[in-house]
């Protein structure tokens, strides 16, 4: 059974366990209790690749400044957060009046969409992948803010049905693909809003922006997209309060600076967003839920 969680998680598909084994019918005393304790047991496997990469990426946003135990702790706390969120966002898929007593927009994030509304300019939320994402895009949705979602391309099954279940709940969401960032050029071109992720590494592309003081191999194409838009750039993270609420909030604009070599422009400019993003997640480390290996090569070095 923890075999089968572990690689779920691994595949981004923890979100179909969990609304087999908390059903949205589960109440509240008995589904975030269960949710715990699946955390709590995937939290165990500590030689599992899941489990390396979170003991990986916290230690980094940690400043390297944990011992073993101490990143053993921040690790189940990112498992506690994740599963307490994925709940949360199931149970509450027909909810509606539960998710807006869950989730809150700071005013910097209800400034930012008043003007988004306006269409007067293409607006990029660049978002992290802190828990309580899904039901702050579903509030979004249910506001009937309109924003076009890229999410990570070619995904696996689980992910296809995460995606299914956004876009039935008025979160338009499209893997990355010719088609979808030639639909999000027009957007952004029209004056709508597009909103991707930025942390998930995506070995390949050549460009290693910082990322809390060292270089990581992550996606820079959203920066080309912005300059040949002419679009915002703003950081929107969704936060983890300690009574299991989220508040949705945003960046200022992250003024995007040319430069005559191309990659410097995509990495110096992918650099400034990920700063940006870092503040967030510096506010609760350990609601930063990336599965992924960020900086593979600390991989040794982790207590």
């Amino acid at each position: 059974m923890l075999k089968k969680l572990n690689e779920l998680f691994t595949q981004g598909t923890l979100t179909t366990a969990l609304a087999i084994n908390l059903s949205k019918g589960t109440p509240e005393f008995i589904g975030y209790p269960l949710a715990t304790a699946i955390g709590w047991a995937i939290a165990q496997r500590t030689y599992a690749p899941l489990i390396k990469a979170i003991r990986l990426n916290q230690w980094i946003a940690h400043d390297r400044k944990l011992d073993h135990r101490e990143l053993n702790k921040a690790t189940r706390d990112v498992l506690l957060h994740q599963a307490r969120a994925l709940y949360n966002f199931y149970h509450n898929l027909d909810r509606p009046e539960r998710v807006k007593e869950l989730v809150k927009l700071s005013p910097a994030m209800q400034q930012l969409m008043e003007t988004c509304n306006k269409g007067e300019r293409g607006t990029m939320f660049l978002i992290p992948h802190t828990t309580g994402f899904d039901l702050g895009g579903m509030l979004l949705g249910m506001m009937s803010f309109r924003f076009l979602t890229l999410s990570y391309p070619n995904p696996p099954r689980g992910y296809s049905w995460q995606n299914k279940i956004r876009n039935e709940r008025g979160v338009e969401t499209m893997p990355m693909s010719m088609e979808s960032m030639r639909l999000a050029r027009e957007r952004l071109q029209s004056g709508g809003t597009v909103l991707t992720g930025i942390d998930r590494p995506y070995p390949g592309t050549g460009y290693f922006p910082t990322f809390f003081g060292h270089p990581a191999d992550l996606p820079v194409a959203y920066i080309k997209l912005a300059l040949k838009t002419n679009a915002r750039v703003f950081v929107v993270a969704f936060e983890s309060k300690p009574d299991l609420t989220y508040e949705v909030d945003a960046s200022e604009e992250i003024l995007l600076q040319p430069d005559p070599d191309p990659r410097v422009e995509l990495a110096e400019n992918a650099t400034r967003v990920l700063s940006a993003a870092e503040r967030f997640i510096r506010r609760n480390p350990t609601s930063w839920a990336m599965f992924y290996p960020v900086w593979p090569e600390f991989a040794a070095d982790v207590p």
